[in-house]
């Protein structure tokens, strides 16, 4: 049985097995344009679009000589969205849901997706801010009642009014819907 087009064998110096064919359909039937290719730099597979590439390939290969695929994609016009590890779990849901968080048009467009996140981070900072409040209005206070009963203004720390000592966590950053599954690996 031939393997899907939207697998490239390339020349593949690590013998990667490559994706299974239902994963690779299934590819075609989420994106025809998403190729997968084994990496030539390490044990891993990029992901790539088939794209028209806007720079000339003495451009590409002047500036990005080193980086052996950024040259092997520009060669078969393909732009890089993501890595994935040879050791993934193909049959994990994350992966089509990591990809419709990497395609922005399929999220309502560039600016919809700027507005989602800008507006995630501002709520990220407006909870940490209110925590930073809340930690600092509680040291304040006990400050307070210290300097009090350092002066002679009261014989004890303890204070009716005061609440009782609560650990505050930090808040823990939330990305709206950016959940990145353990088989992708960032580029740098």
């Amino acid at each position: 049985m031939n393997r899907p087009t939207n697998y490239l064998q390339d020349t593949n110096p690590f013998q990667l097995a490559g994706p299974p064919t239902y994963w690779l359909r299934q590819l075609r039937t989420y994106d025809p344009s998403l190729v997968v290719i084994p990496s030539r730099q390490g044990f891993y597979y990029r992901l790539a679009q088939r794209r028209r590439l806007n720079l000339p390939m003495r451009i590409t290969n002047d500036t990005l000589w080193k980086e052996s695929d950024t040259r092997m994609l520009a060669r078969h016009g393909l732009i890089p969205v993501t890595t994935i590890v040879a050791t993934a779990n193909w049959s994990n849901p994350l992966i089509w849901v990591e990809l419709s968080n990497r395609a922005p048009w399929r999220m309502g467009g560039a600016a919809k997706v700027n507005a989602l996140l800008e507006k995630q981070e501002h709520q990220d900072r407006q909870a940490r801010d209110q925590q930073v409040s809340d930690q600092l209005d509680y040291v304040a206070r006990d400050a307070w009642n210290f300097y009090q009963m350092k002066t002679g203004v009261r014989s004890h720390m303890w204070s009716p009014r005061s609440s009782p000592v609560v650990p505050i966590e930090p808040a823990k950053p939330k990305k709206a819907g950016l959940v990145l599954p353990s088989m992708f690996v960032r580029n740098n």
